[in-house]
């Protein structure tokens, strides 16, 4: 027990640390005599030499960020400053001594110093801290995560959201100290991660041409100075697919000419779960006890946007205008792959992770003149998202009912604000956050002028920021809590969804 409170207690040794310096700067400063004020200040002083000379961040760049995490096993991510061996150390509480180690690995500059390591034969449901070892020398920068359970009704939390660190940002939001204290086991970050073709605009609107360009957009993801990454990332797994600003530019699509770079960056600097068609998108999917995930990608494969308005700018989408498969591809597409992996689901629960807003009611825009005159960006908005592609909705629903598949639900993102519809208006439960720093676009607020009104369980009014919660209860009645909560940790919209009892 005490070399498990030891480990635990260098786990937060900087944090510590920083806080010591702090108070006593303040002690320093206060009502004193000149001589305790002169031992105080070279106390002070000394405390920072000591801490800015420890060998903890001496060779590590970013991370170490965990991804990919199952009931036995992790994908640890470590940037080092140059080629240099690395190593993962772990332990648990309940067996601090001895440390697991990984295999040891060594960064390039091929990669940007970027290694992946794998970490297997880990414990279920098991609460792990890690650090990187780097040329042989141990970070102290100590994080944590938790292995998924072995049992299928096994209650849960998770969190989500989209849209942050973008050129109009709040660069030391609220939301994130607030994610960091909330019960979850992972979070889910769905797109906008970082704004490249705005913040970057000395290089021009086509950031992903430059592979350059591209690791620092991922550089900035990792930032230890933001607070996404200290205070969330490290403390539990993310999962992530890109949308459109970190994808390439505003709403691009499949006929991107660098989407390649996109591709090989995020294959290269993120640790993701194993992708179903690596050459030619992210799609991916993962299971945490009777809930699968289905990780879409909602970009590289998808038609050209306005090939939905015929000449007259009319909504009027061709036959098998596709978000999903709008070309041909080797291997399996992946609106073959969604279908079929959703019929073969044997999960309870099935969540499907969209990067862009699902609700097909959206397309209510079109038959609404006046609103598209007061608003004309509305229309483009509304091809960018699934209600811009009857062909792939219509697919899903046959799917669903053919298969007699229940409890979907769509957590989704993009559009700068936060709802809740039960499915009366986007057909399937949809929860929408995409406000984790950027302003609230208040979206529903501008249609509900046209008087249009698409989300009956709620919506986010406030100024602030907000991330999506999805919590499932296993009791004498299984239900999935939806929850929109905002930076003071308040539940501001929420629905409880019953399960349905499969036949």
């Amino acid at each position: 027990m005490n070399e498990s409170l030891a480990k635990i207690s260098d786990l937060m040794l900087k944090r510590k640390i920083k806080m010591s310096i702090l108070s006593m700067y303040k002690l320093a400063n206060q009502n004193k005599t000149i001589n305790q004020r002169i031992i105080m200040k070279r106390i002070f002083i000394l405390a920072v030499i000591i801490y800015l000379s420890a060998p903890n961040f001496a060779q590590l760049n970013l991370g170490p960020i965990v991804g990919a995490v199952t009931q036995n096993s992790a994908v640890i991510l470590v940037k080092t400053y140059k080629p240099q061996t690395v190593q993962i150390e772990l332990f648990t509480q309940e067996n601090p001594h001895p440390s697991i180690f990984s295999d040891t690995f060594t960064s390039d500059t091929s990669n940007y110093n970027y290694v992946k390591i794998p970490i297997v034969n880990l414990k279920p449901n098991t609460a792990y801290f890690y650090r990187a070892i780097v040329g042989g020398l141990k970070s102290k920068r100590w994080h944590s995560f938790k292995t998924f359970p072995e049992d299928k009704a096994y209650g849960f939390s998770f969190g989500f959201g989209s849209c942050q660190q973008s050129g109009y940002s709040k660069w030391n939001p609220e939301i994130f100290p607030v994610i960091a204290q909330d019960s979850l086991r992972f979070f889910i970050q769905i797109g906008d991660w970082t704004y490249l073709d705005s913040t970057e605009k000395k290089y021009g609107y086509r950031f992903n041409t430059s592979m350059d360009l591209i690791e620092k957009s991922y550089q900035s993801k990792y930032n230890y100075n933001y607070p996404f990454a200290s205070e969330v990332l490290s403390q539990m797994p993310v999962m992530y697919a890109y949308d459109d600003h970190d994808f390439a530019a505003n709403n691009p699509d499949g006929t991107d000419p660098a989407k390649q770079n996109s591709l090989l960056g995020y294959k290269t600097f993120f640790p993701h779960y194993p992708l179903k068609n690596p050459d030619n998108g992210i799609w991916q999917s993962f299971n945490f006890g009777d809930v699968e995930f289905f990780i879409l990608d909602c970009r590289s494969q998808r038609n050209i946007n306005k090939n939905a308005l015929d000449e007259h700018g009319n909504f009027s989408p061709p036959k098998k205008h596709s978000m999903l498969a709008g070309y041909e591809i080797n291997g399996e597409n992946q609106l073959d792959w969604f279908m079929n992996a959703l019929k073969n689901s044997t999960a309870k629960w099935k969540v499907i992770v969209s990067t862009v807003l699902f609700n097909p009611s959206y397309a209510k825009v079109f038959q609404n003149a006046e609103l598209l005159k007061k608003y004309p960006w509305m229309k483009e908005d509304v091809i960018d998202k699934w209600a811009g592609f009857p062909h792939d909705l219509q697919l899903l629903f046959n799917t669903i009912k053919e298969n007699n598949i229940k409890n979907i639900l769509i957590i989704s993102g993009d559009s700068h604000s936060s709802y809740i519809d039960d499915g009366t208006n986007s057909v399937l439960p949809e929860i929408s956050a995409s406000n984790l720093d950027v302003n609230n676009s208040l979206l529903h607020k501008k249609l509900e002028e046209g008087g249009i009104n698409i989300w009956n369980r709620g919506t986010y009014n406030g100024n602030g920021h907000v991330y999506g919660k999805v919590s499932f209860i296993y009791a004498d009645d299984d239900y999935a809590l939806l929850e929109i909560i905002d930076e003071s940790g308040k539940s501001v919209v929420s629905y409880r969804l019953g399960v349905k009892q499969e036949r």
